[in-house]
């Protein structure tokens, strides 16, 4: 019968003969057919296809593996150097893949050793490609600026208007403000983050909406018809990726703790014209709705608002620098800016890449630094293995070198096995990585929570770890394998040991295992001084109790509550339900809550009759209760109080900070605060304790409280609420009093005050932590390391151990003998480290609060906790050499 075969049983058989290089080639397939067509009788066509091609698929590896499928020497004769090459290459592959199979504990721990460094390096990296290198996805990214980054002049909408018209051709500009919306859509508005922008703001960065189009310039005049753009997170959670959103409208309210003047926000439904790109973020956080701002000159109150950030785009051949003396000569011609001259003056413009990331550079690539390290200690410990199974094998390449192998050829042999390791580590490792990536996103700080997958193993991360294993192979592979070839020539076959080991040997593995301990007592010490500033952070005094306390911001809409009394109607009820809830101690409310929101600031004038008197203070709207409630104390004076309304005389209440500022030598109370018009703005009638109202880790600032019913401020509010019954219960019982009085009114957040503030430092904490897992991980690496040198030690002196056994030596005197051998070494290794994290200890300043990165408590504990784990480590091989029978040594000798 003829033997037939399908078109693709024909590829699998061309394959399996290109993979035979000898002559048996043609029998070998022969063979296969004949399999095959058994196969085909007995199972079909199918299962014998998938058979044929199993054996295609698998035969190539293992011919190319089996060193006696090598051509013979004349065939060698006449292929190219490469193809020789290779197949030497695979003839060593052989060997190393034979020789880890006989050595399993060996290859088990080297490649679990380098993979941790590997997976570590690979997470670092993920990181740092996503958030440092990866640039801004916006056509030519390094024209594109953040005009003043550093936040201490905000721009009026007038004053940009100026600025815009005035600046010579070196650029364009475009504004933008933050906002905060309630959209509706649910049983209860959701809480979503917004900007407002220039019309030419997509033109800038130029890059389009996904979907729709960006804005006209008619849409930022007064009194268009209110338009806003989407994010595509929110038009696939919210409004389920429907194609007909464009052109709907929404409702949008506003939330924000600022005054409720009609240029600045909207109430009124808006049309969705357009969706943005899924990693549109150019102002370093997620938003889900775009609106344009309006420019409305007869708005005296929004035109002369200061809270604009402006970005740009460079002309081409235009620099940063040529834009900033640009704006610089701009503002000395406009009305407003006169007076911060100065501070405009010695404003940067720097490009919107480094305006996204400086804030979490220095952290990154400090991480990058300590996961370095880490790597390196893994390649010291690998290296030492190394060493020792070289030592071992010294009879094996000794004949080797005896049947003609020069040196050269026994270090390819040595690296190819090293390279083998080093590849299958670094397969497990970003594996590894690849996996425990996604489950680590949720832990990141907000800083560094970049939108959907932009945090992934991509290719810029794997030619990194390329670059790591290459630095691995030469670390971990070239000291063994040049130690290996090394001895060669004075080794021959029936050599032993001498009674003392290998001294040379014996000391470079001693290098080894000062240079982990070194490398292990920086990042000991590092963490150190992170933990001990995250443990200052969290004790700092804040000027308030968190304890027990709820909180709940409510944002009323301008379009619903644009009368201020309605507003203060509305907060009055809120608050008299929260307080009739039962547990609840006290209940007030404030419209930037501390730490969590910040706040913001105001000029005013000391004394009327003297422009140049005027100063910048923290304004706070709150309630009478809310000083209670937190239990912010009061130094002199009283404290707001329900008569406190309009039409009484106006009041407030400094803190500390500002009285001592103003009055170092009279009493405060009494005092009379104007605004920068003249007019007055407040009567002082007490006198609070300072709180840290900006950050845990910024000192106070100088602040005013002002009582909300005289005040034209505060739409959204947080209501807080001191009870000893927490939870989620209370959380609901308060939402539900609220919405009792509005059904329709946006609560955008609920949460324990202690965890808003838990959330003020997740940074602090995310760096603390992930410099203790790298330290705990240098330690882990460093007891095996030392383990393992001082076990290949012991069992290089087993016979001179014996022998002093035999001639009197105590099992305690050898006990304590090898402990002080191993302490010695780690000494070294430790003093050299903290040597090291002193020099290098300046470049944690930045992340480091009340704690000086020259701590000697630190520094003591880490060569304690050092010391320590070096002796527990060499304990057991040194109970195991004071265990030694001396009989069996002498009969060795």
């Amino acid at each position: 019968m003829k033997k037939t075969f399908s078109r693709s049983t024909s590829l699998a058989r061309a394959i399996v003969a290109r993979t035979i290089w000898d002559s048996d080639g043609e029998d070998v397939v022969t063979n296969l057919d004949e399999i095959y067509h058994a196969r085909l009788e007995s199972h079909g066509r199918a299962a014998a296809g998938l058979w044929y091609w199993g054996q295609a698929l698998t035969f190539g590896p293992r011919v190319w593996l089996d060193p006696r499928g090598r051509r013979t020497p004349s065939d060698r004769r006449d292929r190219s150097i490469l193809a020789v090459w290779l197949d030497d290459l695979r003839t060593d592959a052989w060997f190393a893949v034979r020789g880890f199979r006989r050595s399993p504990g060996f290859t088990g721990v080297s490649i679990a050793t380098l993979a941790l460094g590997i997976a570590a390096n690979t997470l670092i990296y993920a990181l740092v490609s996503s958030a440092v290198l990866r640039p801004p996805p916006f056509p030519d990214p390094d024209r594109l600026v953040w005009v003043w980054p550093s936040g201490e002049l905000s721009l009026t909408m007038a004053s940009f208007v100026e600025l815009e018209r005035r600046l010579d051709n070196v650029g364009e500009l475009t504004a933008f403000a933050s906002r905060e919306f309630a959209i509706r859509g649910g049983e209860r508005p959701d809480e979503v983050l917004g900007v407002s922008v220039s019309p030419n703001h997509f033109g800038v960065l130029g890059r389009p909406p996904a979907e729709g189009r960006g804005f006209s310039a008619e849409e930022a005049q007064p009194g268009a018809e209110p338009v806003a753009l989407i994010s595509h997170e929110l038009w696939l959670s919210h409004f389920g990726e429907d194609p007909s959103i464009l052109g709907s409208r929404v409702d949008l309210f506003t939330a924000a703790a600022i005054p409720m003047v009609p240029g600045a926000f909207t109430g009124a439904p808006h049309t969705v014209i357009g969706v943005l790109p899924p990693d549109y973020r150019p102002f370093g956080y997620r938003v889900d709705v775009v609106t344009p701002l309006v420019a409305d000159p007869d708005d005296s109150a929004f035109y002369q608002m200061g809270e604009l950030s402006v970005l740009g785009r460079l002309a081409p051949e235009a620099t940063a620098e040529q834009m900033r003396l640009g704006l610089v000569s701009a503002a000395q011609r406009i009305p407003g800016l006169e007076q911060d001259l100065e501070l405009v003056s010695e404003q940067e413009v720097i490009s919107l890449h480094t305006a996204l990331t400086g804030h979490v550079r220095p952290a990154l690539f400090l991480s990058l630094g300590a996961v370095t390290i880490v790597l390196l200690i893994a390649c010291a410990n690998v290296a030492n293995l190394m060493l020792a199974r070289t030592q071992s094998r010294r009879r094996e390449l000794a004949v080797r070198a005896a049947l003609g192998a020069d040196r050269g050829r026994v270090a390819r042999q040595l690296l190819t096995e090293s390279a083998i390791l080093a590849t299958a580590a670094g397969a497990v490792g970003v594996g590894a990585a690849w996996i425990l990536l996604p489950r680590l996103i949720p832990f990141l700080p907000a800083e560094l929570a970049l939108p959907g997958d932009a945090i992934r193993v991509d290719g810029v991360v794997l030619m990194l770890v390329a670059g790591a294993l290459l630095v691995t192979l030469a670390l971990a592979g070239l000291l063994p394998a040049l130690r290996g070839t090394g001895a060669l020539l004075s080794v021959v076959v029936g050599h032993r040991k001498g009674v003392g080991g290998n001294p040379r040997a014996n000391r470079t593995n001693q290098i080894l295992v000062v240079t982990q301990l070194a490398l292990a007592a920086m990042l000991v010490s590092g963490a150190g001084l992170l933990l001990r500033s995250f443990a200052h952070l969290t004790d700092v005094e804040t000027g308030f109790s968190a304890r027990n306390v709820m909180t709940v911001r409510v944002a009323p809409s301008d379009a619903r509550y644009a009368d201020t009394e309605l507003r203060r109607a509305f907060y009055e009820r809120a608050l008299a339900g929260v307080r009739s809830i039962a547990g609840v101690d006290a209940a007030g409310a404030i419209h930037f809550l501390p730490v969590a929101d910040g706040g913001p600031s105001v000029y005013f004038l000391s004394d009327p009759t003297d422009p140049e008197s005027h100063q910048l203070t923290g304004y706070r709207v709150v309630t009478p209760d809310y000083l209670e409630t937190m239990q912010i104390p009061l130094l002199e004076g009283r404290s707001l109080v329900d008569t406190d309304v309009a039409g009484a005389p106006l009041v407030g209440l400094v803190n500390r900070t500002l009285a001592e500022r103003l009055w170092p030598d009279r009493d405060p109370v009494g005092q009379r605060l104007y605004r920068t018009s003249g007019q007055e703005w407040f009567t002082v009638v007490g006198v609070t304790g300072d709180v840290r109202q900006s950050a845990l880790g910024l000192p106070p600032n100088a602040e005013a409280y002002l009582p909300m019913a005289q005040s034209q401020w505060a739409s959204a509010m947080t209501i807080v609420l001191r009870s000893a019954s927490g939870g989620p219960r209370l959380a609901q019982q308060v939402e539900d009093v609220i919405w009792s009085v509005d059904p329709d009114v946006p609560i955008t957040r609920t949460a324990p005050l202690e965890e808003l503030m838990s959330a003020s430092i997740a940074g602090p904490r995310f760096y603390s932590v992930l410099f203790s897992l790298f330290a705990l991980l240098a330690l882990l690496l460093g007891v095996i390391g030392i383990y393992g040198v001082m076990s290949y030690i012991v069992r290089q002196r087993t016979d001179e151990i014996g022998i002093r056994l035999a001639l009197g030596a105590t099992g305690r005197r050898i006990l304590l003998g090898e402990i002080l051998r191993a302490s010695r070494v780690s000494a070294v290794g430790i003093l050299v480290g903290l040597a090291g994290a002193i020099a290098s200890s300046r470049v944690l300043t930045s992340l480091l609060y009340e704690v000086s990165p020259f701590d000697p408590a630190v520094f003591l504990t880490a060569a304690a906790v050092l010391g320590i784990v070096a002796v527990g480590a060499a304990f057991i091989p040194a109970r195991r050499a004071a265990g030694v029978d001396p009989v069996v040594s002498i009969r060795g000798v």
